[in-house]
């Protein structure tokens, strides 16, 4: 966020901290931007603008420092702002996607401009409802897998790249078998956000304060969270 008017430069110093001389894939995490010098996150419409970074990222693809640039966060009315100036569609669309908020649309919608979509957070948190709900329990027990391997696999279904993390060997590999779920599982899964007390993000619990994430307000990120991170709309 801090590099958003600094873009080359931001890449250069991962490039020298990762001893690499490019890289696969350079991604704008956030739409807002930081000032570096006061510490002060940019309004919606300061420069450097996402659209302004935008633009900056275009031109790293000729250095060959980076193979391909993307976003990451953004809501349907920011990606199409960027994508009326840009002259590049990203490349992948990284978002929080699982059961608890599937953000269905947005995938579908980022997927039809030609963007690859990640998912980050795809198994939710080790306290995320999952792994102690019935629901994700009876699927694991009648498929014979781990319920991570049913989130995974039906991030998959979905046409997403999940990013799973583990610093567990044995899981790791669990982590790459993913399996065919039936449409009826799918569906299920689909609408596990519908239960009471369900429908939230589960990446930022803790970090909303007084309507704000990151600095940026919910109607700045186009997103529908109160501070406990629970959708309202």
């Amino acid at each position: 966020m801090q590099d958003h008017g600094r873009v080359e430069e931001g890449l250069d110093r991962s490039l020298k901290a990762l001893g690499l001389d490019y890289i696969d894939l350079f991604l704008m995490h956030w739409p807002q931007a930081i000032d570096p010098e006061t510490g002060r996150t940019l309004r919606r419409d300061e420069s450097p603008t996402f659209v302004e970074t935008w633009l900056a990222m275009e031109k790293l693809l000729p250095t060959g420092k980076t193979r391909s640039i993307g976003i990451s966060n953004f809501d349907i009315r920011n990606l199409n702002l960027l994508l009326s100036k840009a002259n590049i569609v990203p490349a992948v669309h990284q978002i929080e996607f699982h059961p608890c908020l599937p953000n269905l649309e947005l995938a579908e919608y980022s997927k039809s401009k030609g963007m690859v979509v990640e998912a980050y957070t795809p198994m939710g948190r080790p306290s995320a409802p999952f792994y102690k709900d019935p629901i994700f329990l009876s699927m694991a027990e009648r498929y014979g897998v781990q319920v991570g391997q049913i989130l995974l696999s039906w991030a998959v279904q979905h046409g997403t790249i999940p990013i799973p993390k583990s610093s567990n060997r044995d899981r790791a590999q669990q982590n790459l078998q993913v399996i065919k779920l039936s449409q009826e599982d799918m569906t299920a899964i689909d609408e596990y956000h519908k239960r009471p007390g369900m429908h939230r993000a589960l990446a930022y619990i803790g970090m909303i304060e007084d309507g704000k994430l990151l600095g940026w307000t919910m109607e700045e990120l186009g997103w529908s969270l109160n501070d406990e991170a629970y959708v309202t709309a």
